[in-house]
C-alpha cells in the first residue's frame, strides 16, 4: 500500500507538522507515512515543501498500531477461511 521506504531524521515535530531531512533524491510529493523510531508512533503526512534534503510535511493522522495489526490479523483469518472452503471435503472421522 505504501510504495518506497527511506530512512531520515526528524528535524522538528509539531502538534501539525514536521520537518524532516531525508536521504532521498528524487522531488517528493503527495501523501507519506513515517514511522518515528524508537517509539514505532506512525503518522499519515501529507509533503508541504521540499528544498534539497528537507521536506516539510502537515500532519493528518496518527495511525493506531494496535486497530492496524487487527486488521491485518482480520485479512489473515479471511485469506485461511477462503483458503479452506476452496479445498475438497474430506472426512477424516472423529
Amino acid at each position: 500500500m505504501w510504495g518506497e521506504v527511506f530512512d531520515g531524521v526528524v528535524r522538528d515535530l509539531h502538534g501539525d507538522g514536521a520537518r524532516l531531512r531525508v536521504r532521498y533524491q528524487s522531488e517528493m510529493s503527495g501523501r507519506i507515512k513515517i514511522e518515528i523510531q524508537p517509539s514505532g508512533s506512525q503518522h499519515v503526512a501529507i509533503v508541504v515543501w521540499q528544498r534539497g534534503d528537507e521536506i516539510g510535511v502537515r500532519l493528518i493522522a496518527t495511525l493506531d498500531q494496535t486497530a492496524e495489526r487487527q486488521i491485518e490479523a482480520l485479512r489473515l483469518a479471511g485469506a485461511q477461511m477462503r483458503r479452506s472452503t476452496l479445498r475438497p471435503d474430506v472426512d477424516e472421522g472423529y
